[in-house]
């Protein structure tokens, strides 16, 4: 015979105990209203079997017990907050060092310019070609001529010192990287320890979402769950960052064992580092080349090194890499080659002596001598400038200086020290070896004005242009600000994005404050009923036994 009065107490204590748990569930959730990367969390019931009764014709039940506790997440919207954040810390980046350099390419503003500098310093050229002999215009030519000097290195400089902070982060980001690979795996570890013995590890899955969505900010790469709960996780390429227990390390290195020769230079002068998997050992490296993989992908360190750019090692100029940085340089360096070869060509005038074997230069200063083969812009070098030995400055002694200079623009300075010694006169005796300055000639400085207006043809690494300095200028101008434009509407995407992925997120797996408080007054009430039930279990057995 079915024992009622034991099933009330049962059922009620069962209740109270499976209430107990709904309420310190719903706790734990408040608890954790603001913890990032936490998800929310029910505890599952279900009706407890009656076992001893099956058979019977009545079969009331016997009370409820507590199941699993289930995890509220979805893989798809995990993922999708993991691109996200990717391509944000992409474009952060990027936008981040643009608006650094762009001020250097500003249109407006105080801060003195290249294009404003070589256009000032034309104009003082023309001047003088005017008015030769005016000491004062001279004096204005020679301090046009050193602000454009030091505008160009300025701003090379902080194309460079860019590009070199860059490459320093590159083994920092790598760092942050293998730290959260490492932690990646053992968190597998201990998810898979645990669920081995029949609970659901939660705390250690939230925590190993949460060093995903970090991990995504630094690189893009896939992921594939096991059946035995772990993630791996794979670049690309198939390359295993994660699998199972185990992390691969990832190494920054500026002498790889795939390098066979001297590698480039940056453009400040140090070796650009490889982002590189050891397959060898610390005697014996073999370094796989992930540089490229990464850089196509997205996450901080490929905004990195989409700015910083990348290089093959067979190259042997710092403007043969691939990058933004690099392309803004190689037209800085482009103008300062060109004012070093077209600028002093034109300045040097035509041979005036066509009988004697060498190039003797028509123009001359105030005191009627010729300017040098880098009279008009010379470069800060020991060796021999004029390698050809031709007397003309061209891009052929600017390539084979020994040792190799690897850029001019951090070099360039002025080829007179003297206001008297600037050119502007040309020969007018047609005979040759014989010269004749009339005075208050100004042809000389009245032809490199004209640069100004002439075309030319300019090329270094990946790049290459034709026209005037000045369209060269603001094609540069043009570069930069086309690429930031681009930088800062990535930056606003993204923001979006995030902000839709992390919404959709949270709508299915983070707290509800409105929905936990309506669930603790359910439970509280269902927890009240429950001892009422007991209480009234009490009174129904004090009835029965005052009858006996």
């Amino acid at each position: 015979m079915t024992n009622f009065g034991a099933k009330i107490l049962g059922s009620s204590i069962s209740s109270l105990t499976a209430q107990q748990a709904l309420i310190a569930n719903s706790s734990n959730n408040i608890a954790n209203v603001n913890t990032p990367g936490y998800t929310r969390r029910q505890v599952e019931i279900e009706s407890r079997v009656d076992v001893a009764n099956i058979g019977n014709i009545l079969q009331i039940g016997s009370g409820v017990q507590l199941g699993n506790i289930k995890r509220y997440t979805d893989e798809f919207l995990e993922s999708q907050l993991r691109s996200a954040s990717s391509k944000k810390g992409q474009a952060d980046v990027r936008n981040d060092y643009l608006s650094r350099v762009e001020v250097s390419f500003a249109l407006d503003g105080p801060q003195s310019t290249v294009g404003s500098a070589l256009n000032n310093f034309y104009s003082a050229v023309n001047q003088v070609g005017i008015n030769p002999s005016n000491v004062d215009l001279r004096i204005n030519l020679m301090q046009r001529g050193e602000d454009l000097i030091a505008n160009i290195r300025a701003t090379y400089a902080t194309i460079a010192g860019a590009q070199s902070e860059l490459n320093h982060r590159v083994p920092l980001e790598i760092n942050t990287v293998n730290s959260f690979t490492t932690q990646i795996a053992q968190l597998n570890g201990l998810i898979t320890q645990r669920e081995a013995a029949g609970v659901i590890a939660i705390d250690e899955r939230d925590q190993r979402d949460t060093v995903l969505t970090k991990l995504a900010e630094k690189l893009s790469f896939t992921t594939l769950e096991t059946a035995n709960g772990m993630l791996n996780c794979y670049l690309d390429n198939g390359f295993p960052l994660v699998n199972q227990e185990t992390s691969r390390n990832l190494t920054a290195t500026s002498s790889p064992s795939f390098a066979a020769s001297t590698l480039p230079r940056s453009l400040s002068g140090e070796v650009l580092s490889y982002v590189t998997y050891d397959f060898g050992s610390a005697t014996a490296p073999s370094h796989l080349d992930l540089t490229q993989l990464l850089k196509n992908g997205s996450g901080t360190l490929a905004g990195i090194l989409q700015m910083r750019g990348t290089t093959d090692p067979l190259n042997t100029s710092p403007f043969e890499a691939e990058g933004d940085l690099v392309s803004m340089a190689s037209r800085i360096e482009a103008l300062t080659r060109g004012l070093l070869t077209t600028a002093n060509q034109t300045y040097l005038g035509v041979d005036e002596d066509t009988v004697t074997a060498g190039f003797q230069s028509n123009a001359g200063d105030l005191n009627g001598n010729p300017p040098g083969v880098f009279g008009l812009f010379d470069f800060d070098f020991s060796g021999v400038k004029d390698v050809d030995g031709d007397g003309i400055p061209s891009l052929s002694d600017l390539t084979s200086t020994t040792p190799l200079i690897s850029n001019f623009s951090s070099l360039i300075k002025l080829g007179f020290t003297n206001p008297a010694e600037f050119a502007a006169a040309r020969d007018n005796d047609p005979a040759s070896g014989s010269k004749v300055f009339p005075p208050g000639d100004g042809q000389n400085a009245a032809a490199v004005a004209a640069l100004r207006s002439t075309s030319s043809a300019f090329a270094l690494g990946n790049f290459s242009f034709s026209g005037t300095m000045e369209e060269l200028y603001n094609s540069s101008v043009s570069y930069v600000g086309n690429a930031k434009a681009a930088a800062q509407l990535a930056v606003q995407v993204s923001d979006a994005n995030l902000l839709s992925a992390s919404n959709k997120r949270d709508e299915f797996s983070a707290v509800s404050l409105d929905e936990e408080f309506a669930n603790l007054i359910k439970y509280q009430k269902a927890f009240q009923a429950s001892a009422r039930m007991i209480k009234t279990a009490g009174e129904l057995l004090d009835q029965i036994v005052s009858l006996i």
